[in-house]
């Protein structure tokens, strides 16, 4: 047999040149759809497989993606991606009443309008504000752990969040708490960062660690929104 890849012959079931897969399907529409829910379905590679590990095993993923073992799993920023997708389509489906979400339109003073807009704005841009939520925890991880260069640290960060997130999907459908002013999802990334990085360090020691992690993780966050609300409310 032919590689399609580089014409190298062979009769195994992946080209030893090259590593490409033996005996692949043309690309019609049931193929695509197969492909799409068996990376998503399986439990040895693919969405649910990063959901299993991450949930038992979150040091394990983090290490075997950095040091390149990544047969089967997820990339952190597709899986980042999917999670943020299924948040949303839950927070569509299960929407708060407009009349509890919005500020009454009374006089208000300038931080309630400050307030309301940065509201508003994360409201509107929450896919691409939480997405982007990985650059300042990746630099949080940086700068208390030191163990990885940043992409490898944002690598990290994009597991988590994108975990935390799915969490966030059970607890918005249980307590309509929107994911960036949810308690839960902040104990989960403080969880998974004490996970990740948990090494032969004491563990009061490590836990104040990752402490100060998620805490140098907020500080970010709420200086990212009070710009926002700012220009916003001045603009």
């Amino acid at each position: 047999m032919v590689c399609i890849s580089c014409k190298n012959e062979h009769d195994e079931n992946y080209c030893p040149n090259c590593g490409e897969k033996n005996g692949v399907k043309k690309i019609t529409f049931v193929s695509i759809i197969e492909d799409v829910f068996s990376s998503v379905t399986s439990m040895d590679r693919g969405f649910l497989y990063n959901m299993k590990t991450i949930s038992l095993k979150p040091q394990k993923i983090a290490s075997d993606y950095i040091n390149g073992k990544r047969k089967g799993i997820l990339n952190p920023v597709s899986y980042l991606i999917f999670s943020v997708t299924i948040y949303l389509i839950v927070i569509t489906i299960f929407k708060i009443p407009k009349e509890l979400s919005e500020i009454n339109n009374v006089s208000k003073s300038s931080f309630q309008i400050t307030l309301n807009e940065t509201g508003l704005f994360i409201r509107t841009y929450l896919k691409y504000f939480w997405i982007l939520s990985v650059i300042p925890l990746g630099l949080a991880l940086k700068l208390v752990f030191k163990k990885y260069n940043y992409l490898e640290h944002l690598a990290i960060s994009s597991f988590i969040i994108g975990h935390a997130t799915l969490v966030g999907v059970i607890s918005y459908m249980l307590f309509k708490i929107h994911l960036i002013f949810d308690p839960i999802i902040y104990f989960v990334i403080f969880w998974l960062i004490y996970k990740v990085f948990k090494n032969n360090s004491k563990k009061l020691e490590l836990f104040l660690t990752a402490f100060a992690a998620l805490f140098l993780f907020i500080i970010q966050l709420i200086l990212i929104i009070s710009i926002i609300g700012i220009l916003k409310s001045s603009g």
